[in-house]
């Protein structure tokens, strides 16, 4: 079974106020604990993928992946690799909806109880948030991404067997 990284940029790969990739996710080491923990599918949910799409039907040549893999500031390193496994979400204004969650899906994004709200999605995130749902600093400097990334290298548990029921 695939495993699918959703992702957001602001607040979550770069600094909310500096806009600067948070240091423990520079150089590479995003892309690097990403990769060892088994994603091969990556889904950005950022609100730069409406800037893409704008720009898109305005210029078709428009390199929407170039211009997100030069906006995560070297977090990315291997450019050829992002290129296989990532794309864009089709709504970022609706983006918990496209959680695809009959699958082994993450998602990390500082605003993800809100989106998921939105999206009715307030019991998925109850439950799964530190699990499969992380909600990051946005000004922090990403350990907490390094972490959780760390931690979803091994399967989850059920519910009832973290709660000690299983």
């Amino acid at each position: 079974m695939k495993r699918s990284l959703y992702f957001d940029i602001d607040g979550t790969i770069l600094g909310l106020s500096s806009g600067r990739p948070k240091s423990e996710l520079a150089s590479g080491q995003l892309e690097l604990a990403i990769r060892e923990s088994g994603f091969d599918d990556l889904i950005c949910v950022g609100n730069f993928v409406e800037v893409v799409r704008i720009v898109s039907t305005v210029n078709s040549e428009y390199d929407g992946l170039g211009a997100l893999y030069s906006l995560c500031q070297g977090t990315f390193q291997d450019e050829a690799w992002f290129r296989r496994v990532t794309r864009l979400v089709g709504d970022p204004k609706n983006r918990a909806l496209e959680l695809s969650l009959d699958s082994d899906w993450w998602y990390m994004d500082d605003l993800a109880h809100d989106y998921m709200s939105l999206a009715g999605l307030q019991a998925v995130f109850e439950r799964e948030r530190g699990r499969r749902v992380l909600v990051p600093s946005d000004e922090g400097d990403g350990a907490d991404v390094i972490e959780w990334l760390r931690s979803a290298r091994y399967p989850l548990q059920s519910t009832s067997e973290a709660a000690g029921d299983g």
